[in-house]
């Protein structure tokens, strides 16, 4: 399950996955990431929440660097995942994101993300 939202206000992108991920459900996944991001002003921020996330397709990495490489061209500031129990996901997702030449902060909790995104970036 998931779900993928533009916070306008905030110019930030929140991509949340939980349960398992199917193939079917990864490219729906990117299909919504990429009409949000349709919303958002150059300079925004990503923030994806994997911590619910028990199994994610190999083949989702694909739709991971079609979402990553899509926001590289309009302009996306700052990446955060928070990884939580999953570590092949966050594995993947990182794996993914280095293949189109850009690293993400790792974060523990959806709250540390939150603070390092409203101003404590390292």
């Amino acid at each position: 399950m998931f779900s993928v939202e533009a916070l306008v206000g905030k110019n930030r992108l929140v991509i949340r996955l939980w349960g398992v991920v199917t193939e079917e459900e990864a490219l729906q996944i990117g299909d919504a990431s990429l009409r949000e991001l349709e919303r958002l002003r150059p300079g925004f921020d990503i923030l994806s929440d994997l911590t619910g996330v028990t199994e994610l397709p190999e083949s989702g990495s694909g739709q991971i660097e079609r979402v990553v490489e899509a926001a590289r061209v309009r302009g996306f500031r700052r990446v955060v995942r928070v990884v939580g129990r999953s570590v092949v996901a966050a594995v993947r997702f990182q794996r993914s994101s280095r293949n189109v030449g850009h690293e993400a902060y790792l974060a523990f909790s959806l709250e540390e993300a939150e603070r390092l995104l409203e101003g404590g970036w390292p």
